[in-house]
C-alpha cells in the first residue's frame, strides 16, 4: 500500500474554524470533524482537537488485515517532491464514478451532495490542468430487481449480521441486466446519457446541471442491503461495458485517473471478499500504472472507520494510508468537504498518474 498525500486548502468559507487536512479519528457528539483520516488529529468546528488512534491494527475481514501508519505530506504544487524526484506530468483524463446509496434514508444526503457539487466541480476545473477530459457517472448501491427481506444489523449498526439476506440480494450483472436503472454497478441513465463527458477547458455549467439532477433522481427506493464496494467494482468491470453496455466508453486506462466517491449512510454489505473487489478494480486499469491511478474517497458513517469495515478498507487501499473522508451526517459542511479540499486531493492524485510513454 502506498501513501498518497496532498496539500489541501484549509481556510474555507463557512466553517468558522480551520479544518485539519491530514487529521483523523472519531466524530464526537456536539462537534463536527469535517476532514478526516487516521493517525492524526482533527480540529472540530467547536474548536476541540481530538487525538485519533489507528483502528485498523487488529481488525480483519475474511482473513485479511489492514494497517495504517500515517504518512508524510508532500508539496505537489510543482517542483521537487521532497525526495529528490520530479513529479510526473500527470493525467490527461479523469473518470469519476459516484456510488450513491439509494435506500430510503438517503434523500437529504443526495440533495446535500447535489447542492455542493457545483463548487466541487468548479474547484476541480481550477485545480486540474487545462484540457483534461472528464467522464462523470453515477451508480447506486442496489443490486436486486426486487429486494428480498429486511436487513438486520448488529447493536452498533456498523456490520450486517444478515449474511444470508445480503447473499440473496446480490444480483450480479453476470446474470444479465435486471432492468433497474443504475443497479448492478451499471451507470445511472439520466437526461439522455449514462455519463457526462466534459473537459476542464469547458464551462462546467452543463456538467453541474446534469449531475445535480441525476444525484437526486437516483431516488430512495433502493434495497436496504447496500453494497457500495460491489457497485464501485462492477462499475469498472468489463461486463457492464461490454455485455450490458451501459458503461461502454466510460472508463479509460492509460493516462487516466479513476476517482471513486462513496455517498452512503450505512456500512457495506457486499457478499464477496475485499480481495475480489480490489482485484476487479485493479484489473480494470492494466496499463495505467497500478493503484496510483485509482483514488477512492467518500462521505461515510464514521463507525466504518473505527471498525475497519470493508468500505473503509477499500477506501484505505485506493486512497492512500491517510485517506480523505468525511462524515455523511455533516451536511452543513458538504460545500467544504467536497469543495476545494477534495478537488485538491483529486488534483494531487492526477499529478501522480504516469504519462504515456
Amino acid at each position: 500500500m502506498r501513501t498518497r498525500t496532498w496539500i489541501a486548502r484549509c481556510s474555507l468559507v463557512g466553517l468558522g474554524s480551520l479544518i485539519a487536512c491530514a487529521g483523523g479519528g472519531d466524530s464526537d457528539s456536539g462537534s463536527s470533524s469535517s476532514l478526516s483520516g487516521i493517525g492524526g488529529t482533527v480540529t472540530t468546528s467547536s474548536g476541540q482537537t481530538d487525538s485519533a488512534s489507528d483502528p485498523t491494527d487488529s481488525a480483519t475481514d475474511g482473513g485479511e488485515t489492514s494497517s495504517s501508519d500515517g504518512g508524510e505530506k508532500l508539496d505537489v504544487a510543482g517542483g521537487d517532491t521532497g525526495d529528490g524526484t520530479t513529479p510526473p506530468s500527470g493525467c490527461g483524463k479523469v473518470d469519476m464514478v459516484f456510488v450513491i446509496d439509494n435506500s430510503d434514508s438517503m434523500l437529504q444526503y443526495q440533495q446535500a451532495l447535489a447542492d455542493a457539487f457545483p463548487g466541487f466541480i468548479s474547484a476541480v476545473y481550477d485545480t486540474l490542468p487545462a484540457n483534461v477530459d472528464l467522464h462523470v457517472g453515477i451508480t447506486t448501491t442496489t443490486f436486486p430487481a426486487t429486494c428480498v427481506g429486511n436487513e438486520a444489523t448488529d447493536p452498533v449498526g456498523c456490520k450486517s449480521s444478515n449474511e444470508a439476506g445480503a447473499a440473496a440480494n446480490y444480483d450480479k450483472p453476470t446474470t444479465g441486466d435486471n432492468g433497474v436503472n443504475g443497479a448492478q454497478g451499471r451507470l445511472f441513465f439520466f437526461d439522455g446519457r449514462y455519463f457526462f463527458e466534459g473537459n476542464t477547458s469547458d464551462d462546467p455549467a452543463a456538467l453541474t446541471t446534469w449531475f445535480t439532477g441525476a444525484a437526486v433522481s437516483a431516488g430512495t427506493n433502493g434495497c436496504t442491503f447496500e453494497m457500495p464496494v460491489a457497485a464501485a467494482s462492477w462499475a469498472v468491470d468489463s461486463v457492464n461495458a461490454q455485455v450490458n453496455a451501459d458503461n461502454e466508453g466510460f472508463l479509460r486506462d492509460e493516462e487516466a485517473l479513476l476517482v471513486i466517491f462513496f455517498l452512503t449512510d450505512e456500512p457495506d454489505k457486499s457478499p464477496d471478499t475485499l480481495t475480489i473487489f480490489e482485484g476487479m478494480v485493479r484489473d480494470s486499469k492494466p496499463n495505467c500504472g497500478g493503484d496510483v491511478c485509482i483514488f477512492a474517497t467518500g462521505l461515510i458513517p464514521p463507525c466504518t472507520t473505527t471498525t475497519n469495515q470493508k468500505l473503509w478498507k477499500f477506501i484505505e487501499t485506493f486512497g492512500g494510508e491517510n485517506p480523505f473522508w468525511g462524515d455523511i451526517s455533516d451536511t452543513d459542511n458538504y460545500a467544504a468537504l467536497v469543495g476545494q479540499s477534495l478537488a485538491q486531493g483529486v488534483g494531487d492524485a492526477c499529478l501522480q498518474v504516469p504519462p504515456v510513454e
